[in-house]
């Protein structure tokens, strides 16, 4: 008995220590905890505890008690032989160290037992070694998921490169790479070359860091290598709306000439039948919506068309005449339209109907996305959308240069080439451009400015005008189609596409909170700031006495112009006589009301008599009062007249911080020099350059004086040195111009001694004693700021480059940055389409739950091809900030929360563009990952030991490290050297020109590398060598030659840069005469694709922006379709937002999607190196660095998000706890290693 009590102590033992988290751990279906009864005493002492044999081993096991069915697997795992132990998971169970196991079977034993302790410690001793020794072998057998909790150890058994750089391990590399035997090893000196050029920037190969393995068994590919793979899965998952479309891009049905107004959906046939049907019938529908824009952004009335009927829907609010506003109702479901569901259906469980892949097909399809039933549903329905303005965009989008001069059809046809493969994304723009003719659009003003009574009486009007638009995408469709499948070949493109197309947010009653919350707060701090520039505008007014004004150096110039009032001179006798009985008559009735009590006598009122001639002035004032004789005119404008209204208040109610007189009431200074306003040229400063007390001027010279004081010539003998050696070259210079820029010179040359700042000269002289300097403009010397008080300026006053002289401002510019984000986003917040879930339309685990809220959903409005680089857009939700402790209403992402059983999880893509960019440049250099500093600095580089490309640039050219980053993904994208330097200006407005030019030069001389040229063979010789020219030297021995310098040498190159090698690739494919993307094919838009030899082609930095930037795209796409290949139906699309991408999730599944997010960025990240040529991955990005489980939209789970309208954060404030971050490793472990049970051999199947 002894023995069997010791034995379930160790069972225990084990087994706490390690499956505590088992229902997490091990994910089988149904699995059920049950207790297992123990065998007779007698029968278990016949046992032999010591047993070398496995089978008994497991014996013993199986007989513990109180140990869940699926131990019992994990088990077999840990004991059985190598042949029989299951592939799909391996559990790495660790013992108790042995003194703790003695001490916990020690207190087990019964005292009347204690003199067997020894021979029973010497047996649990046995079985410890025999378990350890079991673990050990199976950790060396075994070929399945491993869990390896030590992620900081290293294995010894690592891959590396020819540069020391870790990669996959063979198990992965096997199943992702095909074996290329042409693959061709670099010679020594090749890597010794490498090694080199990696050491001159401080690199040292041998001081590489090592990652713990992570040997995963991934599912069987749909093809011999991870390329074939990606190519299968978009095509199973295209397939089905490929076969869609093609049935819709044949002729349609002829639109009916009359209408049924009947609520709901008519289908009308090709016979002239209309019947009532309760959805459309066909998998395949051209839709487009008409909304009634005075009446609410639901849908009015609706027209479809597929290959066999037309449809048409219309409003139960049209046809009743009712009008559903934001402020009227909640919106629910039933107010849309459905297209797969009847009115009994709400999707709790999807029918065959549901799951059917569909298409629809409409131009800016988000829009109407919008307004339908079954896309607020929990459950994704197989329903997907076709956008035509984003096939549009993929074909022939614009970049913003083009699109301007579109818009303001400002073009030179003969010149510009482009406009006649491209247009503007409207409807009519885009059907002119396909098919060559314009459509009619007059009916549109209707729903814009109409009521819904207007609507009713134009019905059949407006039904054949919204049918004609839906014609209109259908040729459109037909002609930009095959375009588009001719120009982006690859499938994952399209089924990234149609993944982006049903982004979802799941939001709750913490919504309304949000809203209710950021406008409040808004609304008081707004009142705050008020308050504070009403009392600052009152204290001014005060200089109107004794013309103060005139001395003061922000008010002098303002208009202290007043009114007067101008008073009747003379009144009749006859209502001189009225105006005496009506003064006795008051002066009785008030002494009689206010003097006059029991017990006295009355009396006469002496202060009324005393002022009783004043009644008789009241008649002399005119019959319309100016507004508040006395006051300045600047003041005037701050006050609302008086009115009958009960908000109305005396005083400054109109001042806001958008005023233009409110930095002048603040005092603000720049670099400590006044601000000041001209019409033409916007917000700047005053510069003195005299001091003579003689001149005359309207400014208070004396005052600015006294606070900008003139420098003070330095008379050092070294400056007078240099001016002596430069004489000649100046005088010479000087000689031969004109007295105007003579005179010109000499000016720039005295504004340049007087002010060193940021301020941009714009050769205005006020009062012959003052320059005016404009403020720097983020969009460069050419923009004129219209606000200091704006977003951009407000964080130059916590650098004190913008600065006031009191506290109130300080106080007002703290609240502005406050208000700064809610006052620019609060419209298209307020403006969301939020669907509420009714009961009928919720899970019965959701109405269960026991903090039961109103559960609802919004359709975020994406073009998921908004841009030339074909990045999706959307106003709200893709621009969203982060939460900022300073910015109201930041907590914005933060309220998309899953509902009860649900979870959000996805990651940050790391460092996305600079790893295209730099493994691009690694497979033109070498073909190595690594092989540029550029690509090590990114892949093995990082921030706390600044070997990160951001930390190195900053520490090169004295910069931060933010500053750098961004500085850095500019240059990426394709900016120059101008763009940077004014970036350095803008970071740092203390910095002069010359110090950011000479910082910019350094930082490209270092990172893009110089400009050189190469001979063309035929002109090289004695005298012209075959060596780098530079662009000057170039020029030179061409114009020798007589010739363009493209006749004599070949194309640019740059050199001696760590990303030299990026930069000539991109610029190569940008170049080609059909550039495409490194990865999926994609062809860049025909409006840039333009045959130019000319190494000035205008649209070149363009270009080198669209191959990382549209590459990132592709990135996104394969992300996009690896994770519904790995989670199937089990997941739903989010959104994706910069580089990060959201899932929700049921909550059984949320550690299976957290792996599956680890394994999507290994494949698509093998997919991305293996089309360079190059057949690996490093380990350093093979996995995210975290992937997020969390219950809401936030970047990563920690953040409490707390902003003023949320100052408790979300775990106090809304009682949301923080999520998790797992890296591989945890999620392997969390997981059990699985990607679902889905993907079990016996159950795949590729949906």
């Amino acid at each position: 008995m002894v023995k069997m009590r010791l034995r379930t102590r160790l069972i225990n033992i084990c087994i706490r220590h390690k499956y505590n988290n088992a229902q997490d751990d091990i994910h089988l279906p149904r699995i059920q905890w049950k207790r297992i009864r123990l065998k007779n005493s007698q029968e278990s002492n016949q046992e032999n505890l010591t047993s070398k044999n496995d089978k008994s081993t497991i014996n013993s096991l199986r007989n513990s008690p109180v140990i869940p069915v699926n131990f019992e697997m994990g088990y077999h795992k840990l004991f059985a032989k190598s042949e029989k132990v299951p592939s799909k998971l391996n559990v790495n169970i660790q013992i108790s160290k042995k003194s703790t196991t003695e001490q916990n079977i020690n207190s087990g034993i019964e005292s009347n037992n204690k003199t067997n302790i020894h021979d029973i410690n010497r047996q649990v001793t046995e079985l410890d070694q025999q378990l350890q020794q079991k673990f050990q072998e199976l950790r060396e057998s075994e070929n399945s998921t491993n869990i390896d909790s030590n992620v900081n150890s290293k294995n010894d058994n690592v891959r590396v490169n020819e540069i020391n750089m870790q990669m996959l391990p063979e198990t992965l590399h096997q199943q992702l790479f095909r074996k290329d035997d042409k693959e061709n090893s670099l010679s020594e000196e090749e890597i010794d070359s490498i090694k080199k050029n990696l050491i001159t920037y401080g690199i040292n190969v041998e001081d590489a860091t090592r990652l713990p393995n992570v040997n995963l068994k991934l599912p069987a590919l749909e093809g011999k290598d991870v390329e074939e793979h990606f190519y299968n899965i978009g095509k199973t998952q295209t397939k089905p709306y490929l076969k869609i479309i093609s049935d819709i891009m044949n002729d349609i049905p002829k639109m009916p000439t009359q209408w049924l107004f009947k609520e709901g959906w008519t289908r009308y046939t090709a016979d002239g039948t209309a019947e009532s049907i309760e959805y459309p019938l066909e998998d395949g529908l051209i839709f487009d919506v008409e909304v009634c824009m005075k009446q609410g952004p639901l849908p009015t009335l609706a027209t479809a068309v597929s290959n066999k009927a037309w449809y048409s829907w219309v409003s139960n609010s049209l046809i009743q005449s009712i009008s559903q506003t934001f402020d009227t109702q909640l919106f629910t479901p039933n107010m849309l339209i459905p297209i797969e569901s009847s009115k009994e259906e709400y999707g709790h469980r999807l029918n065959q109907h549901q799951k059917k892949p569909k298409i629809i097909v409409g131009h800016n399809v988000s829009y109407d996305r919008s307004r339908i039933k079954e896309q607020y549903w929990l459950n994704c329905t197989g329903t997907r959308f076709l956008d035509t303005m984003s096939l549009h965009v993929c074909v022939s989008g614009l970049n913003s240069y083009q699109r301007s001069l579109l818009i303001s059809k400002k073009i030179d046809k003969e010149k510009e080439i482009w406009q006649s493969t491209t247009s503007l994304n409207s409807l009519i723009e885009v059907h002119k451009l396909y098919c060559g003719y314009e459509i009619s659009k007059e009916g549109r003003n209707l729903f814009v400015e109409g009521t819904l009574k207007d609507i009713k009486d134009n019905f059949s009007m407006l039904m054949s005008y919204c049918a004609s638009d839906v014609v209109a995408t259908h040729n459109i469709l037909r002609k930009l189609f095959p375009l588009f499948q001719e120009r982006f070949p690859h499938p994952v493109t399209l089924a990234g596409m149609l993944e982006l197309s049903s982004a979802y947010l799941p939001v709750n009653s913490n919504w309304q909170r949000y809203l209710e919350e950021s406008e409040s707060t808004f609304d008081d701090l707004n009142y705050e700031a008020k308050f504070t520039l009403a009392k600052r505008a009152d204290a001014v007014c005060h200089l109107m006495h004794d013309e103060k004004y005139k001395k003061d150096l922000w008010m002098w110039d303002q208009d202290w112009s007043t009114q007067n009032i101008k008073m009747k001179s003379k009144i009749s006798k006859v209502k001189s006589a009225n105006i005496e009985t009506n003064i006795t008559e008051k002066i009785k009735e008030q002494s009689d009301t206010k003097y006059l009590s029991d017990d006295e006598e009355e009396e006469e009122d002496p202060l009324a008599k005393e002022f009783a001639y004043l009644e008789k002035t009241r008649h002399l004032l005119p019959a319309r009062m100016p507004h508040m004789p006395g006051y300045p005119a600047w003041y005037r404008k701050l006050c609302p007249k008086q009115s009958e209204d009960e908000d109305w208040e005396p005083g400054p109610q109109n001042i806001s911080t958008s005023m233009q007189v409110v930095p002048k009431l603040l005092n603000l200074t720049w670099e400590k020099y006044p601000l000041h306003y001209i019409k033409d040229r916007g917000w700047g400063i005053l510069v003195p350059y005299r001091n003579d007390p003689d001149i005359e001027t309207k400014l208070p010279l004396e005052n600015l004086l006294a606070q900008c004081p003139l420098p003070t010539p330095n008379l050092s003998r070294d400056s007078s040195d240099d001016a002596m050696a430069t004489l000649s070259i100046d005088v010479q210079n000087d000689l031969h111009k004109t007295e105007f820029w003579r005179f010109k010179k000499k000016q720039d040359k005295l504004y340049n001694k007087i002010y060193k700042g940021t301020g941009v000269w714009c050769n205005v002289d006020i009062d012959n004693c003052c320059y005016f300097f404009k403020l720097p403009h983020k969009d460069g010397v050419n923009f004129n700021v219209g606000n200091p008080l704006a977003k951009d300026f407000l964080n130059k006053f916590s650098e004190n480059v913008l600065a006031g002289l009191d506290v109130s401002a300080a106080e007002v510019l703290k609240i502005a940055r406050m208000l700064s984000y809610w006052r620019n986003n609060r419209d298209r917040i307020m403006s969301q389409l939020v669907i509420w879930l009714d009961n009928h339309s919720l899970p019965s685990n959701i109405k269960r739950t026991k903090r039961y809220i109103r559960y609802g959903a919004i359709i975020p409005q994406v073009v998921v091809s908004g841009t030339l680089t074909r990045r999706a857009v959307e106003p709200t939700w893709m621009t969203a900030s982060n939460a900022h402790v300073e910015r109201i209403g930041s907590e914005l992402r933060c309220m998309v929360q899953a509902p009860p059983g649900y979870n959000i999880v996805g990651a940050d893509v790391d460092s996305q563009e600079l790893w295209i960019a730099s493994i691009i440049g690694d497979a033109h250099y070498k073909r190595i990952h690594g092989a540029t500093p550029f690509g090590w600095m990114t892949l093995i580089g990082t921030k706390s030991n600044g070997t990160d490309m951001h930390s190195v640039t900053a520490k090169a050219i004295g910069i931060s490290r933010d500053h750098a980053k961004v500085i850095n993904y500019a240059r990426i994208y394709g900016a120059g050297q101008k763009f940077a330097q004014r970036l350095l200006k803008q970071f740092n407005p203390s910095m002069t020109d010359a110090e950011a030019t000479s910082k910019s030069r350094k930082m490209f001389d270092l990172t893009k590398g110089k400009k050189v040229f190469w001979l063309k063979p035929e002109f090289i010789n004695d005298d012209l060598q075959d060596i780098a020219y530079t662009s000057s030297q170039a020029y030179k021995i061409a114009k020798l030659h007589g010739k363009a310098y493209q006749d004599i040498f070949l194309k640019s190159e740059w050199m001696d840069g760590s990303e030299s090698a990026m930069f000539n690739r991109l610029e190569q494919i940008a170049g080609s005469e059909h550039p495409v993307t490194p990865f999926l094919d994609a062809r860049l838009s025909r409006a840039l694709e333009i045959t130019n030899t000319d190494d000035d082609d205008k649209f070149l930095p363009t270009k080198i922006n669209w191959v990382v930037q549209s590459g990132a795209v592709d990135f996104l796409h394969l992300m996009l379709v690896s994770m519904r290949w790995l989670m199937r139906d089990n997941a739903r699309f989010c959104l994706s937002f910069h580089d990060e991408v959201r899932y929700l999730v049921p909550f059984k599944y949320k550690y299976n999607a957290a792996l599956a997010m680890h394994v999507t960025n290994l494949m698509t990240r093998s997919f991305c190196a293996s089309r360079l040529g190059m057949r690996d991955l490093p380990m350093s990005v093979a996995f995210f660095a975290a992937v997020e489980v969390d219950t809401v939209l936030r970047k990563e789970s920690t953040y409490d998000c707390k902003t003023p309208s949320n100052p408790h954060g979300l775990q106090n404030g809304y009682e949301i706890p923080p999520g998790e971050s797992l890296d591989v490793w945890t999620a392997l472990e969390k997981s059990g290693g699985s990607l679902g049970y889905w993907h079990d051999a016996k159950n795949r199947k590729v949906k």
